[in-house]
């Protein structure tokens, strides 16, 4: 993992522990990537909001 992924992973866990909104994160807890990078992933996804 690079430096950069890893150094923001941490700083959206501690905003997160603080009282950020999940939804507010740079990154992927989950998947420890760039939310950008699986928020089509159908997990990040809610088919019910959908219709």
């Amino acid at each position: 993992m690079e430096k950069k992924l890893a150094a923001a992973l941490d700083r959206d866990d501690a905003a997160e522990d603080a009282g950020m909104h999940p939804d507010n994160r740079e990154t992927c807890h989950t998947h420890q990537c760039w939310a950008h990078e699986c928020a089509d992933h159908p997990m990040h996804t809610r088919p019910s909001a959908a219709r």
